[in-house]
């Protein structure tokens, strides 16, 4: 669940212009990232119903 939130304040702040990826000053590329940890928080939960359901 906190890799969600992460992600999305990276999201927001790279789209928003006011933070930018550590070595490239690049705002959206900033976002790409916290799309991809958005992704995996979403993959992980999705992974862990699934072994419950399973059970």
């Amino acid at each position: 669940m906190r890799s969600i939130i992460i992600g999305l304040i990276f999201i927001a702040g790279g789209l928003s212009g006011q933070l930018a990826l550590v070595g490239t000053n690049s705002g959206p590329a900033l976002a790409v990232v916290g799309v991809l940890i958005v992704g995996r928080g979403v993959y992980r939960i999705r992974k862990q119903r699934a072994q419950q359901q399973a059970q």
